[in-house]
């Protein structure tokens, strides 16, 4: 089967972003993003060996759609020193230069990242597809023919060694973070039920369908309340769910999807961003075998 790489782009926006914030160009233009994206991009290409299809997918706006539901949703405090409007400005050349390497870019400016890569692991069933993120929510997507790499760990999360790494099935996803809640998406979970109390939780029970329509109890858990909790975050987390409700038959809508490198347009987004070491052999040859491949 061929072998498809879906990156988080987001993720690895906020990653360069932090990774190489002390980056900036002689007249003090920060350039932690457009050198960060390329930079991670291309080691991951070779620490995957090359694979069939590569396709970077970004952020667009929050979901209306989650956000009726919870008006807090990813509702979060920047840390101190973020410049949103460089980090957008920044972003947007990374997906241009990208573009430039004949690096396929999903996004829309209304569609999450993850939904899109929910998508796109609808669209490409002749791939084996390993997603790239530090995200959570991706492990609900794990089956025989989709991988996630925990870039932030280092760790290929597969059907077989999930609940080794997880202390959850990957099916039971969806019910472990309704439990615990997602901080990072500003989920609230079941009151009392932190990460160890949900891995038991569905260690007993199995899911959260099971337990509330049985007779045992867990602790002091409310059933009522619980099921209230599990409807909403099933509507905020499951992305099948999502996907069936709101992308069933969207398109892919590509940023760019460019057939070949344009190595003078690359050269002058080097030139302008002061990285010119992306002009060595070594760094073009990894892209132009992604399209030779």
């Amino acid at each position: 089967m061929r072998r498809a790489l879906v990156i988080d782009g987001n993720h690895l926006t906020y990653r360069a972003y932090y990774k190489f914030k002390n980056l900036k160009t002689i007249g003090g233009i920060n350039t932690s993003i457009v050198f960060g994206i390329p930079r991670i991009l291309e080691s991951l290409v070779r620490k995957f060996d090359y694979p069939d299809k590569v396709i970077v997918v970004f952020d667009g706006k929050k979901s209306k759609y989650r956000l009726g539901i919870l008006p807090e949703y990813k509702q979060r405090d920047q840390k101190l020193g973020f410049d949103r409007e460089d980090f957008i400005r920044q972003r947007q050349e990374a997906m241009d230069a990208l573009g430039f390497l004949a690096v396929p870019v999903v996004y829309h400016k209304n569609y999450e990242a993850d939904d899109l890569i929910a998508l796109l692991t609808r669209r490409l069933l002749k791939y084996h597809i390993t997603i790239v993120s530090g995200d959570k929510d991706f492990n609900q997507l794990i089956s025989e023919t989709i991988d996630v790499y925990n870039v932030n760990k280092g760790k290929l999360l597969t059907l077989d060694n999930a609940y080794k790494e997880l202390g959850y099935r990957a099916d039971q996803t969806v019910d472990f973070l309704s439990l615990w809640g997602d901080s990072s998406d500003n989920i609230s979970g079941y009151p009392g039920i932190g990460e160890v109390r949900a891995k038991k939780f569905l260690e007993q029970f199995g899911s959260i369908k099971e337990f509330l329509k049985g007779d045992e109890k867990f602790g002091k858990t409310d059933k009522i309340l619980l099921k209230e909790i599990a409807l909403r975050n099933k509507k905020l987390i499951d992305l099948k769910y999502y996907y069936r409700k709101n992308l069933l038959k969207s398109k892919i809508p590509y940023y760019s999807n460019n057939k070949d490198i344009d190595l003078s347009a690359f050269k002058r987004f080097c030139a302008i961003n002061e990285t010119n070491s992306f002009l060595k052999p070594q760094f073009i040859n990894t892209f132009k075998k992604l399209i030779n491949g």
